[in-house]
């Protein structure tokens, strides 16, 4: 453990130093602006742009010195139309990406429900693919980067003709049900798209960890709905039962799903089982204080810094391994509670 430690620390390092020297890479534009009469459905493009920090991300797009196209993969229920415009989901990926097709999946039965399934890939987007590197994902599609992805298909999504942008969730699975949660928080939207831009109008989050906390704690207010496997042990439902809670004191409806014998993962297309040494950052407790800066709570170090990442999670996180993969009885139950939430929260049939 104490080597493994010691290796990603020295990696970081040398990326941290990589990272200083001048690099300038041109921005491949995997996905176009889409003027959505032409184009209603299909493979879709926004504009959108880059943050590698709090503080980045805060400043907005006009102070960012990366600015590519989100998109992804938008699609519409066969009765979407100018007379009858439809509800929509903005579907954000975990770290390892949708090359499983998990975002997909969801947007298609969205659609059949008469609701739009919006499956936004923010590493295609930065001409990201399954085999690119840990540190390059890093470098190039930061959870900072997801989040305002998730923001920028929600203002796109208001200049479509088919759509209620009055009516557009987000969710996310592990990685992007922390974006999800992220962005019900004022300083994040404001950051991203200021304060007359428009807000999500729910948010559920798919086996995502609750780490995170405001010193300055306002929220949208929208209703929330937090799902997590029983036996998922990378991430804390007790946690997750203090963070219900802290919105429920700041008058936010939040509804929580523990699913009995489920792990992480829940509707990946392998067998579940445990994954030893599966890296756990459940302990790690971030605090976006009032300097724009996310600190983790334990150690006391930045994020937002390569050194004070690496010296974070080096002691708060583990290699102790978790269990993972298909419930064919957690895929059907969170569907069907996420369905029911969506339609409770939008007064729809």
């Amino acid at each position: 453990m104490k080597t493994f430690v010691k290796l990603i620390v020295l990696g970081l390092a040398i990326y941290g130093a990589w990272k200083l020297l001048p690099h300038k890479e041109p921005v491949v534009n995997v996905y176009l602006e889409t003027d959505f009469i032409k184009a209603p459905d299909g493979i879709v493009g926004f504009p959108s742009w880059n943050a590698s920090t709090a503080k980045e991300l805060v400043k907005g797009p006009e102070s960012a010195q990366i600015k590519v196209n989100g998109g992804g993969l938008l699609v519409l229920p066969s009765e979407a139309s100018v007379e009858t415009p439809v509800p929509a989901v903005v579907i954000l990926h975990g770290s390892g990406g949708d090359w499983t097709g998990r975002s997909v999946y969801l947007a298609n039965r969205l659609a059949q429900h008469g609701i739009a399934g919006f499956a936004v890939d923010t590493f295609v987007a930065r001409n990201l693919r399954s085999t690119d590197d840990y540190f390059e994902r890093l470098e190039k599609a930061s959870i900072y980067s997801q989040i305002i992805d998730g923001f920028n298909a929600l203002k796109a999504l208001q200049q479509h003709p088919y759509i209620q942008g009055d009516k557009v969730a987000v969710t996310g699975f592990s990685l992007g049900g922390g974006s999800t949660l992220f962005s019900m928080f004022e300083r994040v939207a404001s950051g991203v798209i200021r304060n007359d831009g428009p807000r999500f109008s729910a948010y559920a989050s798919f086996y995502a960890g609750c780490s995170l906390d405001f010193e300055e704690f306002e929220v949208e207010g929208s209703p929330v709905l937090i799902m997590m496997g029983e036996v998922d042990e990378s991430m804390s439902i007790e946690r997750c039962k203090w963070f219900k809670n802290k919105l429920e004191q700041h008058g936010v409806e939040v509804e929580m799903s523990v699913y009995e014998g489920a792990g992480h993962g829940w509707e990946q297309p392998y067998p579940q089982a445990f994954q030893p040494g599966a890296a756990i950052t459940k302990d790690c407790l971030m605090l976006w204080n009032a300097g724009d800066e996310v600190i983790e709570q334990s150690t006391g170090y930045s994020i937002d810094t390569t050194l004070g990442a690496a010296l974070a999670f080096s002691q708060c996180s583990s290699q102790d391994g978790y269990t993972m993969g298909f419930n064919a009885q957690a895929k059907e139950q969170s569907w069907q509670d996420f369905y029911a939430f969506l339609k409770k929260t939008w007064e729809v049939d």
